[in-house]
């Protein structure tokens, strides 16, 4: 048994990269508007089901499918922003009402899609085009090492965009301070929709190249939120390196719990050491962005 210990590790690296970009796009949302939003994990289902769908029921291209899919994602994540939250933020309504709201949009979305598309599980072709990888007695697909690859890459282009351009500072202008950003002339309801469109990008390209590996279905989206909101808890919620580290220790949790213990109990080990750490730092093991929200001046 012990002999699969690195395997197991693996595998738990490469779940714990489609987490932890979950854990950022829930992180881009607090920061900008201080709630979590609980539909993030439907944004991971969106990007697989639809690409699923344009390319095997519309018959496009992989490639083609994929831009379709990214983009509804993107589109669907921009609307709840509209239609859901925005109404709320020119009100200034408390932040349990963005949390019901966040759940009616985790529950009518899945079922839409259920709808529309397809209640069975879904999948694509692997992209290949990158080698395989072997170490010693290990075997990283080739999926694998894209959804790896793209993790990375995502990472940095999202922390070259927060700290190299006028944009991304605004963003963080807003993450910190709200009020204060309004007064210097950052439009702050726009902030919230490119969180929330940053957001959706980030879930659908972890549910695209993600469903090679495993499919997908309708329903995943709670598992895939509260991965994500575990992740980003324990690396610190807002934290983009927090968010990868967070990511890789629920993905190799579970991986070895799963293998361990039971399948049955992996959930429940995984969350009983999130109790854990956050007894012992409440904060996540890195520090948060924001971790004052008091806008009195």
């Amino acid at each position: 048994m012990m002999d699969l210990i690195p395997l197991l590790l693996l595998n738990g690296v490469v779940f714990g990269a489609i987490y932890a970009l979950n854990a950022v796009g829930i992180g881009l949302v607090y920061n900008t508007t201080g709630i979590i939003n609980f539909a993030q994990g439907d944004f991971v289902m969106l990007g697989g089901m639809t690409t699923a769908y344009f390319y095997g029921f519309a018959g496009l291209p992989l490639l083609l499918a994929i831009l379709c899919g990214v983009t509804v994602t993107v589109l669907v994540g921009l609307l709840v922003e509209r239609l859901l939250i925005r109404p709320l933020w020119r009100r200034g309504a408390k932040d349990w009402t963005y949390v019901f709201m966040l759940f009616a949009a985790a529950t009518v979305i899945p079922n839409i899609v259920m709808l529309a598309v397809s209640r069975d599980p879904l999948t694509f072709p692997a992209f290949g085009l990158l080698p395989a990888i072997r170490l010693d007695s290990l075997n990283l697909s080739s999926q694998a090492v894209w959804v790896l690859l793209t993790t990375v890459v995502l990472f940095i282009a999202l922390q070259g965009f927060f700290s190299r351009t006028m944009l991304g500072k605004a963003m963080k202008a807003t993450a910190i301070n709200r009020r204060v950003a309004a007064w210097l002339g950052i439009g702050t309801e726009r902030m919230v929709a490119m969180s929330f469109g940053l957001a959706a990008l980030l879930g659908a390209i972890g549910g695209v190249i993600f469903t090679p590996l495993i499919s997908t279905q309708f329903d995943i989206g709670v598992s895939m939120t509260l991965n994500g909101f575990a992740a980003a808890i324990i690396g610190g919620l807002g934290n983009m390196r927090g968010a990868i580290v967070g990511g890789l220790v629920i993905g190799i949790l579970q991986s070895l719990s799963t293998a361990f213990i039971s399948s049955v109990y992996g959930d429940a080990v995984t969350y009983g050491v999130l109790f854990a750490l956050l007894i012992v730092r409440p904060a996540g093991i890195f520090r948060p962005l924001v971790e004052l929200k008091d806008e009195e001046i």
